[in-house]
């Protein structure tokens, strides 16, 4: 990473405004880079003059357009895009309702190909570029009371290696960033579901962990970076074998509970 610069890279980031998002705008800023960020409801500060904020719900493919035409338009390029807006709606399944399970499909999955495909396009022309999308160790390892969230991962999961590999052979880069759970509000949403979900088991990462790995990884492109954390290779080895994460399910329930409120705890008292 020494030897690489962003000063003066186009980079897009989607979700800009969550916890994770807002992270990794700011330390992109605070690289040099020409930031263009998502929002689709609040408009945070603007804390640089290097970050452009755009209202966008790119659920919708013609508001996909307007964003990479803003992008085209102002600085006649796109070296990056990152694709970090999310939802999670927890709960045992038949509790959602069609709309919640549309939503995070729509935004975890479908919104990311789209994105992706029409950015591609703009890539090829310029025959340089840089994909990132934001995975989840719910994508490598089943997440019980988040199931929906958990197929949208594994889903974004397969197409990013997929086309990672379609793309190995040009200078477009495809990338996933594979984390585990993360402070913030999509977790605080899961501490407050009466059944625990793996996320808890260990005490989550940091968002500007993140957004230094990120940066590392624009540095150094690779298919798949998987942040290190406890949680890691116990995700990889019950991911890979069904009916010994059911086995072993029940003391993981158990830990997670416990993690749970502890989590709840803290972040009341970092509230006050």
């Amino acid at each position: 990473m020494s030897n690489y610069s962003l000063k003066n890279k186009v980079v897009i980031i989607t979700g800009g405004s969550g916890g994770i998002g807002y992270e990794i705008v700011k330390k992109l800023a605070a690289c040099k880079a020409k930031v263009i960020s998502s929002y689709h409801n609040n408009l945070p500060a603007n804390i640089s003059e290097n970050i452009f904020w755009i209202k966008r719900d790119l659920t919708q493919s013609s508001e996909w357009d307007k964003l990479l035409s803003y992008s085209k338009n102002k600085f006649d390029k796109i070296d990056v895009l990152i694709n970090c807006a999310g939802i999670l709606e927890p709960g045992e399944f038949t509790s959602l309702d069609a709309s919640q399970v549309h939503r995070m499909i729509e935004l975890n999955l479908i919104s990311v190909l789209i994105g992706t495909h029409k950015t591609l396009s703009i890539m090829k022309n310029q025959k340089s570029g840089h994909i990132i999308n934001i995975g989840s160790l719910g994508g490598i390892i089943p997440m019980p009371y988040s199931a929906v969230y958990s197929a949208t991962k594994f889903a974004l999961r397969g197409f990013s290696l997929s086309i990672a590999q379609e793309y190995k052979c040009t200078n477009i880069r495809i990338s996933l960033l594979t984390a585990d759970s993360v402070v913030g509000k999509m977790l605080d949403r899961e501490s407050e579901n009466s059944r625990p979900t793996i996320s808890f088991y260990n005490d989550p990462l940091l968002p500007k962990l993140i957004a230094t790995e990120i940066v590392k990884l624009i540095g150094k492109p690779k298919a798949e970076k998987i942040i290190k954390g406890n949680n890691k290779i116990p995700a990889i080895v019950l991911g890979s074998f069904p009916n010994l994460f059911q086995f072993i399910y029940p003391f993981i329930e158990k830990r997670s509970e416990k993690m749970r409120k502890k989590y709840l705890e803290r972040r009341k008292l970092e509230i006050k």
